[in-house]
C-alpha cells in the first residue's frame, strides 16, 4: 500500500513538471508573490508527502522495468516510474542487443547502465563513467542488488578530451547528476555545489588500456559533450559506435555537427520547443550515403 501511495505522489510531481504546464509555471513564477509562495508550498508538500531517506523501489515500466533502484523519491521519481528520458530508452532498446558493449558517459545513478545491462546479458559489457562519489557509491549498491557485478563496471573518472590524475569538478548540489568538470573554458550548466578534484580519462585512452570498444555510447555531461568527443576520435573512426548525446548549447551543437561530418556520421536531432538541451542520435554513414552530418 505504501508503494502505491508513493507512486501516485511521484506521478503527480511529474505531471506538475510536464511540458504541457511549462507556460503556466513560467507565468506564475514571474509574479513576485505568487512565484515564491508556490515554490515554498511545493517544497513543504514534498517533505510531508515523500520519505526523506533513500528508498529501494522496483522500476514500474520501460527499459529498466523490474530492476531495483535506491532513490530519493522527491527528485528521482521519474526513474522509478520508468518515465525518465523515454526517447533515450527507445533508442537503447533498438541499439543494444545481447552481447553489446555500452559506454555510459555521465552515468549518474546508473539508470541507463542498469537498463542496458539487463538487455545485453552476461555476454555483454557496460562501463559507467562518473566522478561523483555519491553517485558511484549508490550505483555500486544498485549493481549488487540487481546482481550485475559481472556485467557492469564503474569507472570513477570524468570522461574528457585527455587523461589526467587531477581535474577540477563542480558538484551538482542536491541534484548530484548536475555536476561536471570545470576546465578548458567549460563549466557544467546547472551545477551549484562545491568544487573538488577528480580523475579524468579520455575514451580513446580507456579503450587503449585493453577494454572492449563500444557498440553504443551515451553522453550526458552537462555541457562538456564536445570535450568527451574530442577524446574519442579514434573510437569513432575505427569502432563506429552509435552515439546518443544530450547537447546543452548552440556552440556545442555547431561544433558537434562539424565533428560528425569529419568522422563520417549522420545525425538526427530532437529539438524541444525551448531549443536546449536537445537530444542527438548519430550513426556511421553507410558508404552509399553522402558523407555529411545533418545540421542541428
Amino acid at each position: 500500500m505504501k508503494g502505491l501511495y508513493y507512486s501516485v505522489v511521484a506521478r503527480s510531481k511529474l505531471a506538475a513538471r510536464s511540458s504541457s504546464l511549462a507556460a503556466l509555471r513560467r507565468a506564475l513564477g514571474r509574479l513576485p508573490l505568487v512565484g515564491g509562495a508556490l515554490l515554498a508550498a511545493k517544497r513543504s508538500a514534498a517533505r510531508l508527502l515523500l520519505p526523506s531517506e533513500l528508498t529501494w523501489v522496483q522500476v514500474e515500466s520501460g527499459l529498466a522495468q523490474g530492476l531495483w533502484l535506491l532513490l530519493d523519491l522527491d527528485v528521482e521519481g521519474g526513474y522509478w516510474i520508468g518515465a525518465y528520458e523515454t526517447k533515450v530508452q527507445d533508442l537503447l532498446r533498438r541499439l543494444c542487443a545481447p552481447g553489446s558493449v555500452f559506454y555510459d558517459v555521465g552515468t549518474g545513478l546508473g539508470f541507463f547502465s542498469l537498463a542496458v545491462a539487463h538487455r545485453v546479458g552476461p555476454q555483454g559489457k557496460v562501463f559507467g563513467f562518473d566522478p561523483e562519489t555519491e553517485n558511484t557509491r549508490r550505483f555500486r549498491q544498485i549493481i549488487v542488488r540487481n546482481s550485475f557485478q559481472d556485467c557492469v563496471t564503474v569507472v570513477d573518472a570524468a570522461a574528457w578530451s585527455y587523461s589526467r590524475d587531477e581535474i577540477s569538478f563542480q558538484r551538482g548540489g542536491r541534484q548530484r547528476t548536475y555536476g561536471g568538470v570545470v576546465a578548458d573554458g567549460v563549466r557544467p550548466v546547472l551545477a551549484e555545489g562545491e568544487m573538488r578534484v577528480v580523475k579524468a580519462v579520455s575514451l580513446d585512452d580507456f579503450a587503449g588500456q585493453g577494454h572492449p570498444a563500444p557498440d553504443v555510447i551515451k553522453i550526458d555531461v552537462e555541457g562538456a559533450e564536445c570535450e568527451v568527443l574530442r577524446g574519442a576520435r579514434q573510437i569513432f573512426s575505427r569502432a563506429k559506435p552509435a552515439l546518443i548525446c544530450e547537447v546543452h548549447h548552440s556552440g556545442a551543437a555547431d561544433w558537434i555537427a562539424n565533428w560528425l561530418a569529419e568522422v563520417k556520421y549522420v545525425a538526427d536531432w530532437h529539438v524541444p520547443d525551448e531549443l536546449f538541451p536537445r537530444l542527438l542520435f548519430a550513426e556511421a554513414a553507410p558508404l552509399v550515403w553522402p558523407q555529411v552530418a545533418i545540421r542541428p
